[in-house]
């Protein structure tokens, strides 16, 4: 099973974005984030395997390091790949590629079997609002989405690791960031 570093939000945009999970599954789109049992977040890092332990002790280091930061959701996007992910985007900022960076330093020295999409200089920072959609779906799904008053802001407040299957999210541990 995968496991995944993320950034969580304050809890008005976590809210937010829930509610458009709940619009995605009673439109008949997908349930694929609710069911799952994810928070709403921007993924940093994503391996096949991952000294859970002794990334906790480093991350949470790091976590006390950086001061909670604005992300700015500017838009819907979808990308073209066959995992069918219709998500919000993240403006790119000096801020956020800092902390990917500095993530990355650490990250690679306990995972194994990193996803490339999530690397640095490869990386595309997004809020997934759905996933394992068909062509039709992803239609939908964006027609939907383009309801969300945009553009929208949070502050990041956490981050994270969750193990994830094909099914559902598992929280492992989360840090706040420091306040």
């Amino acid at each position: 099973m995968p496991f995944v570093v993320e950034l969580y939000f304050d809890p008005s945009t976590e809210e937010r974005i829930r509610d458009v999970w709940k619009a995605i599954d009673e439109a008949g789109i997908s349930d694929s984030m609710p069911k799952g049992g994810y928070r709403p977040h921007v993924s940093l890092g994503v391996c096949a395997h991952l000294d859970t332990d002794s990334l906790a002790q480093e991350l949470s280091t790091f976590a006390a390091s950086v001061a909670p930061f604005r992300l700015l959701f500017p838009n819907i996007g979808v990308f073209s790949t066959s995992e069918g992910v219709v998500f919000l985007g993240v403006t790119v900022t000096e801020a956020l590629l800092s902390v990917h960076a500095a993530f990355h330093e650490i990250f690679k020295k306990h995972a194994e079997d990193q996803r490339e999409y999530y690397t640095v200089g490869q990386w595309v920072p997004h809020c997934t609002l759905a996933f394992g959609l068909s062509e039709a779906q992803i239609v939908e799904a964006v027609t939907l989405c383009r309801q969300i008053d945009l553009p929208t802001s949070t502050k990041v407040r956490e981050i994270g690791v969750v193990e994830v299957s094909s099914t559902s999210c598992r929280m492992l541990y989360a840090f706040n960031l420091n306040s």
